[in-house]
């Protein structure tokens, strides 16, 4: 069919406005590459330079501060080093130059050990003489307390010591001086007493408390005889670990107060630091 002239000259215009628009980037681009600026994946193309670049800077820094570190490291190391060689020079010196010192010491210290050795050999054999002279003397004293000779030097024995007063198995001694230096605090009463082999006195029956008031009542002291009986956590005690049988004999006990044996036949309590003179006892002999 042909074109109407109308047709035509409207084509011809078409093709004419077609040639002469200007041309975009895009037109000029090969076919490809105006497809990628008309693609939807740009932004994540972006994001992707974006990532590179920030991996290459952290990459950048990192290799920069571990540089950093290792001239630091390295720095450290060779005073480490610097170090090391002076203790070892250091060392080598003690284990020339002083290894003889050292030595005089240890010869010294060795000289120092035999002669204490030999002196504490010699201190042993001293107390062993004097220990056996000791117990001569106080088999010759023991002997001399209770089995003194007479005139015709004809030796008695008794169950108690000479000066010692015997009631049934117990033997006693009043000292009944309040003169200076007799009277003792408790406990040093208690020392002299042992020092006789002998301690302070137990009482645990009413029968010993009248023998015992009895001879308080002959030998007189003022201010009373010391006992073995004291306060002990808040409760009577005698000195062999039995509690006093009978609260009525003396006062509620008191901490820090020990028993003192009066001449009106009672008990009373005091305080332990002061003086008083005592009384003794012990285990009377079997003759």
């Amino acid at each position: 069919m042909s074109r109407k002239p109308a047709d035509e000259a409207e084509g011809v215009i078409e093709d004419n406005e077609y040639v002469n628009a200007p041309v975009r980037p895009e037109d000029k681009a090969p076919p490809d590459r105006r497809l990628l600026f008309s693609s939807p994946s740009l932004p994540l193309l972006a994001v992707c330079w974006i990532l590179l670049l920030l991996i290459m800077g952290l990459r950048i820094y990192f290799s920069s501060v571990i540089s950093e570190q290792n001239v630091k490291l390295i720095k450290e190391n060779q005073e480490l080093m610097k170090e090391n060689q002076e203790l070892m020079k250091e060392n080598q010196e003690l284990s020339t130059g002083k290894n003889s010192e050292l030595k005089n010491v240890i010869q010294e210290l060795k000289t120092e050990n035999q002669e204490l050795k030999e002196n504490f050999t010699k201190q042993i054999t001293d107390l062993e003489d004097n220990w056996e002279k000791f117990n001569v003397s106080r088999a010759q004293w023991t002997i001399d307390s209770y089995c003194p000779a007479d005139t015709s030097k004809v030796r008695r024995c008794s169950a108690c010591q000479r000066g010692w007063d015997q009631t049934q198995k117990s033997c006693y001694v009043f000292h009944n001086s309040e003169a200076p230096p007799h009277p003792k605090t408790w406990e040093e009463a208690r020392e002299n007493c042992r020092g006789r082999g002998a301690d302070l006195v137990v009482v645990h029956d009413e029968e010993e408390k009248n023998v015992i008031d009895g001879y308080i009542r002959d030998l007189y002291v003022s201010k009373g005889y010391w006992m073995g009986l004291r306060v002990e956590g808040g409760t009577w005690k005698w000195i062999d670990g039995t509690n006093l049988t009978d609260a009525s004999w003396i006062e509620p006990p008191a901490e820090g107060h020990c028993a003192v044996s009066l001449p009106t036949r009672t008990w009373t309590s005091v305080k332990c630091d002061e003086k008083r003179t005592r009384i003794c006892s012990q285990k009377a002999l079997s003759v």
